[in-house]
């Protein structure tokens, strides 16, 4: 069957002029210019590995060598066949300019490889460990900001090949701007002319090819949605977490037709664009032949003429070629270093983000109890219409147990984000024993607070080093057993062959210990108590524990958080009897606030909430649950 011809989307004149608008509008607000990227590369590399900058001037001086030699010994070749001169010095000449070319080759290729394989991934692994840092320290709250996850998604996907291929293409570019004074020199020496007419197809070369590249660039709007559907639909297919729906609800062959789908029409659009390139292409091709035709007719013409020797002949005309073949180049990575000046910028811009937290000196950090106020505080998700807590003003007491009641979305978890410091308020202050958490260096407040979150993680390290986040050498081991035995998780550890050394993540190492959901809440309370920081913050610490395990934990509680400051986030209104104060919170505010025997006798949201509940835990076996 005949393949149906591609029809290329036609580029209408609006549209390119939008693009290129475009184009100087995003080259003009760019953050750095082609040339300081290029430079915070070299300046990178060299910081990075001094190796890479030694590798990437050996693999320049070596091929720009390499070709030179090689031309000249052309040139000696003839004439030494010829024999026009002393065939003895002609001979010498050509040897060394053989062997001098074989070892600009090999060290080059040997620089290369090396830069390629061990320096290239040391600078990127570098560079990678700079953006994982600073996604790691940068304020929290920008994480959840879908403009923040767009920067480090493209800062991401420079820093996995671009910056490594920006390497390489600087390389390239270096050795084509050494070709062009080299063999523009040697051309020169024949006719300055000629390098006008060598140089101006390819400077025509490269607006064309600048032509061809603006289609490819304003037609993305109509593939990238294609090229994130094929990227979800790759993460949800390749997915551990994912794996048992796939499997329970026979989804495969569904995700494969997705995925052959978003392929079809992704490859729909590369066929355009490779027609489209083709035709330019040509067109490139074209122009730079007719200019490389009449250089060598020019030269064809000085030879016939007698004007120059036959040696020379061959080495103008050579030089034609390579100088022709440096101009394409330096344009072409000129032109691609421009696109990837553009990435760097995501990877420079990202890393340099500023935050609206202060991270320099801050107020001293009280000792002993706290006392955290939240002051008409309002707090809006970055995106979203409506605040998620609204005029919001409690005070956590010194010393208090205070509970956060509650449906889901009411704003509970919210309250702790913002009470932790990884939120600021949008509007309103949280203080800290009167003084506004902002007058705190972030870092040091951090330390403030013992944490429990509903999505505990956990490191592939063994889980000493996961409860206590030290060292070997710098644990406390009488006090990891304590934490461990209020957490009530010592006794699974002791079971285990290798204790407090085992490994955890199973996907990692496969040793390592499975421990289930109720098990990793504990292991995340001890984490919580190992650090035993002043306030104390659970939000649902024992969801995945069963009954007897949570009212164990519920009376070790009151024992743990003694001379603390503490906020428990619970749906079961049962476990909120021991707190000291309780908060139904409700659309963002404070519903109703109180003692739990206060809140009954209310007869109010809370009584009813708790009634509810219990109804469930209350009904008779043999009688209708949905009655």
């Amino acid at each position: 069957m005949a393949k149906t011809k591609i029809k290329i989307q036609k580029y209408e004149r609006s549209k390119q002029k939008k693009a290129w608008t475009l184009w100087y509008k995003e080259r003009d607000e760019a953050s750095h210019t082609v040339l300081q990227n290029m430079l915070w590369v070299i300046r990178e590399s060299w910081k990075s590995s001094k190796a890479i900058a030694l590798c990437m001037f050996l693999v320049i001086v070596g091929r720009t060598l390499e070709s030179l030699c090689g031309s000249y010994t052309n040139k000696y070749v003839v004439e030494l066949a010829l024999g026009t001169s002393s065939r003895v010095t002609l001979a010498i000449i050509t040897l060394m300019l053989i062997i001098g070319g074989r070892l600009f080759r090999s060290i080059a290729n040997e620089a290369g490889g090396y830069d390629r394989y061990v320096a290239s991934f040391r600078f990127k692994k570098v560079l990678h460990r700079r953006l994982m840092k600073k996604q790691m320290t940068m304020d929290y709250e920008n994480n959840e900001k879908p403009s923040v996850n767009d920067n480090l998604k493209k800062a991401a996907t420079a820093n996995s090949w671009i910056i490594s291929a920006a390497n390489r293409n600087m390389e390239e570019l270096m050795i084509a701007l050494l070709g062009i004074v080299s063999y523009g020199s040697i051309l020169s020496i024949l006719s300055p002319i000629m390098l006008l007419i060598v140089a101006v197809p390819a400077i025509a070369g490269y607006y064309i090819n600048k032509h061809k590249m603006l289609w490819v660039w304003g037609m993305a709007e109509n593939w990238q949605s294609y090229e994130r559907e094929l990227d979800y639909i790759t993460s949800a297919g390749m997915s551990y977490k994912r794996g048992k729906d796939v499997r329970l609800f026979r989804m495969e062959n569904w995700l494969t037709d997705l995925f052959q789908r978003s392929l079809k029409k992704r490859l729909d659009w590369y066929e355009q664009q490779d027609a489209w390139e083709r035709r330019w292409d040509i067109l490139a091709l074209t122009v730079q032949g007719l200019g490389n035709f009449a250089a060598y007719a020019y030269v064809i013409y000085l030879v016939l003429s007698g004007n120059i020797g036959v040696g020379s002949f061959v080495l103008y005309f050579n030089s034609i070629q390579n100088l022709s073949q440096a101009f394409r180049d330096w344009c072409d990575k000129y032109s691609g270093f421009q696109w990837f000046s553009n990435n760097i910028n995501y990877m420079r811009d990202y890393c340099d983000m500023k935050d609206s937290t202060n991270r320099g000196v801050g107020v001293p950090l009280p000792e002993g109890e706290c006392e955290i106020e939240f002051r008409n505080v309002t707090y809006t998700y970055a995106g979203a219409e409506e605040p998620t807590l609204q005029n919001l003003s409690f005070t956590l007491k010194k010393g208090e147990k205070l509970a956060l009641v509650g449906l889901n979305g009411a704003g509970k978890t919210t309250i702790i984000k913002l009470l932790c410091g990884l939120y600021d308020p949008t509007e309103g202050e949280i203080l800290l024993n009167g003084v506004n958490v902002k007058a705190f260096n972030r870092e040091e407040y951090f330390t403030m607070f013992s944490t429990v979150f509903q999505d505990i993680s956990f490191l592939p390290v063994t889980v000493a080093e996961n409860i206590t986040m030290q060292h070997k050498t710098d644990m406390d081991m009488e006090k990891l057993d304590q934490c461990l035995q209020k957490a009530g998780i010592y006794e699974k550890i002791q079971s285990l062959p290798q204790g407090l050394d085992s490994r955890m993540i199973r996907c990692v190492y496969e040793d390592a210990v499975e421990f289930s959901g109720g098990e990793m809440q504990k292991l995340a309370l001890a984490r919580a108590l190992y650090k035993n920081a002043p306030v104390l913050l659970l939000d649902e610490p024992t969801a995945a524990l069963d009954p007897i395990a949570e009212q164990e934990m519920y009376l070790q509680y009151a024992e743990f958080s003694k001379d603390k400051s503490s906020i428990f986030i619970s749906h079961r209104l049962a476990s909120t009897r021991f707190c000291d104060r309780i908060l139904l919170i409700e659309n963002g505010r404070i519903a109703e606030e109180g003692t739990h025997s206060e809140l009954m006798q209310r007869s109010g949201k809370y009584a009813e909430l708790f009634e509810l509940q219990s109804s469930y835990y209350n009904k008779k076996e043999d009688e209708d649950f949905d009655a």
